[in-house]
């Protein structure tokens, strides 16, 4: 599996999820103390619609990442054999 780290702003990291993150791909959302994976249902904008199928959190969640920014530790995405983990840093 190919894999890539990249240190982004919380905007970088929110532009992307807009721009690459597709219905069928994997994310791992880092927001606080939150973790969320999940396979994404539709992205509108930058707010997934993800199937959440973890031991304590099971069904369909909306998150509108651009509104949680403040909380945003690190986006994992994963899709067609490729893991891309985003993390966030201070913006300037």
């Amino acid at each position: 599996m190919n894999e890539k780290n990249i240190c982004a702003t919380c905007d970088e990291i929110c532009e992307y999820i807009e721009e690459e993150v597709k219905a069928g791909d994997i994310v791992r959302i880092s927001l606080g103390r939150c973790y969320i994976p999940g396979k994404v249902v539709t992205n509108n904008d930058g707010v997934l619609q993800i199937k959440v199928d973890s031991e304590m959190i099971k069904g369909l969640t909306k998150i509108d990442v651009a509104k949680m920014k403040d909380f945003l530790i690190e986006v994992e995405h994963e899709c067609d054999g490729k893991i891309c983990t985003l993390e966030a840093k201070d913006d300037l």
